[in-house]
């Protein structure tokens, strides 16, 4: 390595980019990324894959991710450059491994961008409508505007609306992208406290008997009909435990791309450490609040129930065609427009920008393919007014109008989002795999880190610990995924999209290395190092 030392470590930024991102703007931005009202979708999901599972609990399972930050938070220190997991793996294993485990995780991330999109119009348009019309005892002109937004093409033409928006937010730069994640955390705080009083005012003995005098469906019924289809009416200790591996510890993905700014950030190790593991408190306490009281007014074992009548296409389900978001559950709770307004507005702002905080962190993950020579150097160009890498966002804008065109036209391929965690942690587990690795393989740099990335633990070092535990963590938790999978309740596409998403950047990166072979540049040379500010 031509460079040690405190050298390897000068405050600058890669390809010129400046350290504008203050320690809580970092956190706040992780925080904001995994969207905090995702509770409310991954209840409807997670006990029916993983039935007997109790969601409240289940965030204890969020433990697994403190372990994984913290092998991050170490990286990130080690290496503070823009790319997250693709420099240190490639720096640490091999680079094809490092293009293969960063382009899982981005494109992956990019994929929710234009998949939450299509949940705004679902939940916060669509149900909006739906839930106004039921309350009104299924107002015709209601329903039909529900029905009408209701439709494929228009999901595409909103959609789009909404991506090109994003666009625009990232074309005006990271400071738009960091007031952006506040007005996110706004919103679903302000989110929390309309369910809170919802909830306060009503109390399930109302929501019981609200719902079925508008769904037609008496309410001590909906376990009945689930525990006569085998349903466990009872609380299970390893569903739970799949459960908050799987949907629980899926809405943190995001809350790591602070590392991914790395090279964007002040005082990367203060930062970092407040990002990860702060985000991932702000996470806990807001789950929280949405799973318990999701559980105190509908009722744990109902709610379930009710969950599992819905994915498994049961008869009794009373609003076909609708999910049992929350949209029409604060709708049957209340019987007032005005809290179904609040919490389709407030889902809607939260869901946007998550959508575009985990866009925008990835798009540096490309720029550092590019300043690798992996990908052509367009892709790290900067616009000169604004600083954001033009080529590289538009990449992000691209690939997620791909993702919200399959998840409209084609929905079977982003059935659950299931294939985005089973994908997320195969490339984890060479994460894993970097931080075995790290002390002995790359001896130089590991001892040119600060003395915090060598502390080491009954004489071991912390990283190589982290290191182990992440890949454990990463391979059980694809375990899981694969329960549902072979039973049936997941589709196959979960195991193709994963596939290919591992296979693309293989492919592509053969072929650079071919291409520039043929200039007589081995560029497998500068991976020996960690990119220059």
């Amino acid at each position: 390595m031509s460079k040690a030392g405190l050298a390897l470590f000068e405050q600058k930024s890669t390809v010129g980019v400046a350290r504008q991102i203050s320690p809580i703007d970092t956190m706040i931005y992780s925080a904001a990324n995994p969207g905090l009202m995702f509770a409310l979708v991954y209840i409807m999901w997670a006990p029916f894959l993983y039935p007997g599972a109790h969601m409240v609990w289940a965030i204890l399972t969020v433990a697994q991710m403190f372990i994984i930050a913290g092998l991050y938070w170490l990286f990130s220190v080690s290496m503070p450059r823009s790319g997250g997991e693709y420099i240190y793996i490639s720096r640490i294993l091999h680079p094809s491994v490092g293009l293969m485990a960063s382009f899982m995780i981005t494109f992956t991330s990019i994929s929710w961008t234009g998949i939450l999109l299509n949940w705004i119009i679902k939940w916060s348009i669509v149900e909006f409508f739906y839930s106004i019309a039921l309350i009104n005892g299924n107002d015709t002109t209601w329903l039909h505007l529900a029905e009408f937004f209701n439709k494929n093409w228009m999901h595409a033409i909103i959609g789009t609306a909404l991506l090109l928006f994003i666009y625009f937010i990232y074309y005006k730069g990271t400071k738009w992208m960091v007031r952006l994640a506040y007005l996110t955390l706004g919103a679903t705080l302000a989110g929390a406290v309309v369910f809170i009083v919802a909830n306060l005012i009503t109390g399930q003995g109302t929501f019981a008997n609200n719902f079925t005098h508008l769904s037609g469906l008496a309410y001590g019924d909906v376990i009945k009909l689930a525990a006569a289809d085998g349903y466990p009416t009872k609380f299970l200790f390893g569903a739970t435990v799949m459960a908050g591996s799987t949907y629980i510890i899926l809405n943190t993905l995001g809350s790591t791309f602070g590392a991914n700014l790395a090279g964007e950030v002040r005082n990367v190790q203060k930062s970092q450490l407040l990002a990860l593991f702060g985000s991932l408190t702000i996470l806990m306490v807001v789950w929280a609040i949405f799973y318990l009281m999701s559980y105190l007014n509908f009722g744990d074992v109902w709610s379930n129930s009710l969950y599992y009548l819905y994915n498994s296409g049961h008869d009794a389900y009373p609003f076909k065609g609708y999910d049992p978001f929350i949209t029409i559950m604060i709708g049957i709770m209340t019987k007032n427009p005005i809290f179904v307004f609040l919490i389709a507005v407030c889902f809607a702002i939260a869901t946007f920008g998550s959508a575009a905080g985990l866009g925008f962190g990835p798009s540096r993950n490309i720029v550092a393919w590019s300043f690798d020579r992996l990908i052509p150097s367009k892709f790290m160009e900067l616009n000169p007014k604004t600083n954001s890498p033009t080529y590289a966002l538009r990449t992000v804008i691209v690939g997620a109008w791909v993702f919200l065109m399959l998840d409209i036209f084609l929905p079977s391929w982003t059935a659950n989002i299931a294939y985005t965690i089973f994908t997320w942690f195969l490339a984890w587990i060479f994460l894993g795999i970097s931080g075995i690795l790290f002390a002995s393989r790359k001896k130089v740099l590991f001892n040119s880190s600060p003395p915090v990335v060598k502390t080491k633990f009954l004489g071991v070092n912390l990283v190589t610990i982290l290191g182990w535990l992440t890949l454990a963590i990463s391979v059980s938790i694809c375990y899981y995924l694969l329960i549902p999978f072979f039973r049936g309740d997941l589709p196959f596409t979960m195991i193709v999209v994963s596939l290919l998403l591992m296979l693309i950047p293989i492919l592509v990166y053969f072929l650079m290395k071919r291409s520039h072979a043929k200039k007589g540049i081995d560029i497998d040379i500068q991976f020996q190092e960690i990119p220059s500010d």
